[in-house]
């Protein structure tokens, strides 16, 4: 079966693409540029571009052209954290609730040094078996009460939506991922790790996407047997 010429030209131009000579943000070919390459009319040059643009290699831009999205470099992939907590019971109990005002972690909030935060900290088991132990520094004006029952603070998401109706799901995050020995004795001994033993440490700011301010940085220290996740390609089936 005969294949059609956008499909053509979108797959040499996508090669291209991918062969490393581009890097992102770079201008791509102009339509007039492509037409005279491929001697083809404009529909096709601009169903072809709609499809490199639909598979996120490109971006048009209305009287502006067309600039690279991605390389190989930067290939889009689809990632998921496995989930552990399926059809298991999850309990989670509430350690404390202290001020801070460490230098570090004013920093990481964006506070001043005047200023001070709130530390929350948090254990969670699955079907009685230790799998997680989190620290939450809030900033001091999104934590209404410190002098609230502890465990009205199970879901600190919960909290700051019924506090400041903040949906924190829908805010930006940007999250790290990494194995670790370093760990506090208390993580240590909720986890029941030996001394060799590495846990899994995630680190995440959240911010507000209307005023940019900094929710929460949490560190999260996670069993490795509860830890699994899986990469594909965006275009996988």
């Amino acid at each position: 079966m005969k294949r059609p010429k956008y499909q053509l030209i979108k797959e040499e131009l996508q090669d291209q693409i991918l062969s490393d000579h581009y890097h992102v943000g770079d201008k791509f070919f102009t339509e007039a540029e492509l037409i005279n390459r491929f001697n083809v009319s404009s529909i096709t040059i601009i169903r072809a571009l709609k499809e490199l643009e639909k598979e996120g290699f490109i971006n048009r831009k209305q009287g502006i052209g067309s600039f690279i999205a991605r390389t190989r470099k930067e290939k889009l992939v689809q990632f998921a954290y496995l989930d552990t907590l399926k059809n298991q019971s999850e309990l989670v109990r509430v350690i404390s609730l202290t001020k801070g005002n460490d230098p570090a972690y004013l920093k990481r909030l964006e506070l001043h040094k005047t200023e001070y935060y709130y530390v929350l900290t948090r254990e969670r088991t699955l079907n009685g078996r230790p799998y997680l132990y989190q620290l939450s520094y809030i900033p001091h004006d999104y934590l209404l009460s410190e002098d609230r029952d502890l465990s009205t603070y199970q879901s600190l998401y919960k909290r700051f939506f019924l506090d400041f109706t903040i949906q924190m799901a829908n805010q930006t995050f940007r999250q790290e991922t990494c194995l670790t020995t370093q760990m506090s004795q208390a993580v240590k001994d909720f986890l029941q790790l030996t001394d060799s033993a590495p846990c899994v440490l995630q680190t995440k700011i959240t911010r507000s996407k209307s005023n940019q301010r900094v929710l929460e940085y949490a560190q999260v220290y996670k069993h490795w047997e509860f830890f699994s996740y899986e990469l594909s390609s965006s275009d996988y089936q």
